[in-house]
């Protein structure tokens, strides 16, 4: 796929960038042409910057349009994958769960019986069986129904009234029947209807081991999915969402509409944004297989998020959002700046020394030189520098903006999925200990005397549940008086068994009104667990008996630190960042780097923003997990936590603006006569200036020799040319000069060459500055005398100018120090070399 000609005719802002940034590089052509014909005397020095610089743009440029064309490619493609992979992953989740319950289930008591019972015992039983299996799914209400065959397939009972179905053909019997683990299926049954059934089957055994029938759960698939989708989309692109079988056939769509289940789509690879088609008309498309979880790695299906080119790459985040000044970790835009970067300095150099140049001639009288002209051609230059500095730096910051929204959108799915993780993880808690609670065996021990036979035999039932669902760190049964009558795991606990449990536990059971409803205790340390708090769901336990007389409850603690961890974990995987679980009080349940969880991090306002911890910024996202079918929404738990993702941005960077974006101006001169040229150029935070016929030029600093010498601020020797000769000239640190005592950005340095006070023509000493900002006329009554005092440590400062800044709307008045270039020789020549000192 050539992504210049497929994809950039449907990237707007690319195609205007384009397009301006190669009208601009026309524009600098024509320059060169006007300029190498109306003076070219006077342009030879800085022609040949010209025409480098040119050169280099249009390099920028190429470059630049590439970057933004892989950047709004990558931004779809990580939309497109956060959606299609917590499809999948999400539903895998789930459907490792049915391969839980349904082996679980096979194992119970009651159906086992019912199943080895004769037809004439059956008959009188199943009324009771078709209530349990009613009470089972109203506890995990992600089936719609569950049935009971016999081994020759009829039909033992069922929750399906309608189904008219005696005897099942479906050959999921027998594969049932011939394994010991689960049996999968997906696909027309006689057991589903007239459409494909997601059906989850497992032998039931007596307890000699003998086959006495099959369970099958039939999974709401449908409506699963349709929640799936909902959760999923985010509604910024008219997205198409499904999922493709083995034989590359649409299984389930978000918008049948739009692709129709049955529909066969073209082959794509996975995980990786594709150009294809389908129905006429060409999509950006992602497929991704599922992670899988705890070695499941569900049926083999993909999902495939699918948007028309025609929209895919409209921008849909909202700029006024976006903070321009947050650095990023990408070194590719940050290649792009710098090379903008010195870019621009080379021009505002060429323009310095061009307008210095032009003072010289001025002063000297020299006849040849047509100082009009060449004003004019560095007026053009400086127009044509500042359009094409304006127009990188719109193109840039959409650059920006662009990586740092496919960030923020990242951090967002990303707190989003996590959420919805725990929610449907916590979902299973809440319907197990319900179901637990209906268990004959747990029944029986509580009805009986403590240190019955029943009792005895309560822990093993809650060993082998608890080595089944290893969620759990303990699971206890406690009688109606809140006495301890078994647990599981309790050769790591001697004591339990007859210990009173948490009288908030037994005040929530008692208050328990029937058998659907649950109690959570708060987060916190419990004697039952030893690895930190956590939540313990709880269930009233009552007879079997008309009236289910409470007998007292079942508590099943949860293993938040490993389980949360993991789910965390899963989520950020190998990111730079951190993911957490946090209350509405700030608490933070789990999380995932404990050392960048602070208030700053967690506790932002809103739902999303840009934090700095550390001398880095994050891009932090919460998302309130609100809960799954009736777990939280229904069902009258109120449990307030919210995701929270924080993914690394970049280090802080304190100097956000540059003094060269903004525009100076000074007092207009009045008298010509009382008019002096200054070169004004920065040092750290502060502006300098120097007359301007004291500077001879401003050169790069490439090429600086650096060798000791006794001057605190002397960094090296650099070549300049003096009459088309080489001469070596000593460059001083201005920053050490003046007191600057934090570092430079990685682009600043400039080298300022001062003539010789003796000898103009000569260069004296070179002063390696941070930037050059103008040149400009100031009036001499201006002026400011240095205050009283000054001399005595800065003996350089001949006096204070004002200027206003400009920085779009904003003005602000500045005060300019004006340095005096015979003091600044004198004083650093005489420490250096006494031997030329003034003479």
């Amino acid at each position: 796929m050539k992504k210049a000609d497929d994809l950039v005719v449907h990237m707007r802002r690319v195609q205007a960038a384009e397009r301006d940034l190669r009208d601009l590089g026309v524009v600098w052509q024509m320059i060169e042409s006007s300029a190498a014909i109306s003076c070219p005397d006077a342009v030879e020095n800085i022609l040949p910057t010209l025409v480098r610089t040119r050169e280099r743009f249009d390099d920028l440029q190429g470059r630049l349009i590439d970057r933004m064309i892989e950047e709004n490619h990558a931004e779809l493609a990580d939309d497109l994958t956060a959606k299609a992979q917590c499809a999948i992953d999400i539903l895998v989740r789930n459907l490792y769960e049915r391969t839980a319950d349904v082996g679980f289930l096979a194992t119970d008591d009651v159906v086992r019986d019912f199943c080895s019972a004769d037809a004439g015992s059956r008959a009188a039983l199943r009324t009771a069986m078709v209530q349990r299996l009613r009470d089972y799914r109203a506890k995990y209400t992600v089936y719609d129904d569950v049935i009971l065959l016999a081994p020759s397939g009829e039909v033992l009972a069922r929750l399906d009234e309608q189904a008219g179905l005696t005897r099942c053909t479906d050959a999921l019997l027998a594969r049932a029947l011939e394994r010991d683990g689960h049996v999968e299926q997906f696909r027309l049954s006689d057991l589903g209807g007239d459409t494909p059934a997601l059906l989850y089957a497992h032998r039931i055994s007596d307890a000699r081991g003998h086959p006495v029938g099959v369970l099958v759960l039939r999974f709401r698939f449908a409506d699963e999915m349709g929640r799936i989708f909902r959760d999923v989309d985010d509604g910024r692109h008219h997205l198409a969402l499904v999922l493709i079988g083995d034989d590359h056939r649409v299984i389930v769509s978000n918008d049948e509409a739009h692709v129709p289940v049955g529909a066969l789509m073209r082959p794509v690879p996975d995980d990786r944004i594709t150009l294809t088609a389908f129905a006429g008309r060409e999509y950006m498309t992602v497929a991704c297989p599922s992670h899988g979880y705890q070695g499941y790695r569900g049926p083999g299906w993909r999902a495939q998020a699918m948007v028309s080119l025609l929209t895919a790459f409209r921008q849909h985040h909202d700029d006024s959002e976006v903070i321009d000044n947050v650095p990023l970790d990408n070194p590719e835009l940050d290649t792009i700046c710098r090379d903008a970067d010195a870019i621009n300095r080379d021009l505002r150099r060429v323009v310095w020394n061009g307008r210095l140049d032009s003072g010289d001639h001025v002063r000297a009288g020299d006849p040849r030189a047509d100082a009009s002209r060449l004003k004019a051609v560095l007026s053009q230059v400086s127009v044509a520098g500042q359009r094409t500095r304006e127009r990188v730096d719109r193109a840039t910051k959409d650059l920006y903006r662009t990586s740092l929204s496919r960030s923020r959108l990242q951090s967002v799915d990303l707190a989003r999925m996590a959420a919805d993780v725990m929610d449907r993880n916590l979902y299973e808690r809440a319907n197990d200990c319900r179901w637990w609670a209906l268990s004959p065996a747990i029944q029986r021990a509580l009805a009986g005397e403590p240190g019955s036979a029943c009792t005895q035999a309560l822990a093993p039932v809650l060993d082998h549940i608890n080595g089944l669902y290893t969620v759990y760190s303990r699971l206890v049964v406690f009688d109606a008086h809140g006495v301890i009558r078994g647990c599981s795991r309790a050769d790591e606990a001697s004591g339990l068994v007859g210990s009173p449990v948490d009288p908030e536990w037994l005040q929530a059971v008692r208050g328990l009104g029937d058998p659907q409803q649950y109690a959570v205790s708060r987060f916190e340390d419990t004697a039952l667990h030893t690895q930190g708090p956590t939540y313990a769901y709880l269930a009233a336990v009552r007879s079997g008996e008309p009236g289910r007389e409470a007998l007292g409850g079942i508590a099943i603690v949860f293993n938040a630190r490993r389980e949360l961890h993991a789910m965390l974990g899963e989520i950020i995987a190998d990111r730079q960042g951190f993911a957490a679980f946090v209350d509405d009080s700030g608490l933070v349940l789990a999380s995932s780097h404990p050392e960048l969880c602070t208030d700053r991090t967690l506790g932002f306002a809103g739902e999303r923003a840009i934090v700095e911890h550390g001398g880095v910024h994050y891009t932090c996202a919460r998302v309130r997990a609100g809960g799954y079918r009736e777990f939280k929404t229904t069902d009258g738990h109120k449990n307030q936590v919210s995701a929270v993702v924080g993914l690394r941005l970049g280090n802080t960077e304190r100097r956000h603006s540059a003094m060269s974006d903004l525009t100076l101006r000074m007092a207009p001169v009045t008298r010509r006569e009382q008019s002096m040229d200054v070169a004004i150029f920065q040092v750290g935070p502060a502006r300098y200036a120097l007359p301007a016929a004291a500077v001879m030029e401003a050169i790069s600093p490439r090429g600086l020799v650096r060798t000791p010498g006794t001057h605190p601020c002397a960094v090296g020797l650099l070549e300049v040319s003096c009459h088309q000769q080489p001469q070596l000239v000593q460059v001083q640190c201005a920053r050490r000069h003046f007191g600057v005592d934090y570092p430079a950005r990685a682009t600043d340095g400039v080298v300022l060459v001062l003539r010789s006070p003796q000898a103009p023509e000569q260069p004296v000493l070179g002063l390696r500055v941070d930037d050059v900002l103008a040149v400009m006329s100031v009036d001499r009554h201006r002026l400011h005398v240095a205050p009283e005092g000054v001399s005595s440590f800065a003996p350089w400062i001949g006096g204070l100018l004002d200027a206003q800044v400009i920085d779009g709307t904003r003005h602000a008045d500045v005060l300019i120090q004006l340095l005096d270039p015979q003091a600044m020789v004198a004083e650093v020549m005489g420490r250096t070399m006494p031997a030329m000192a003034l003479a």
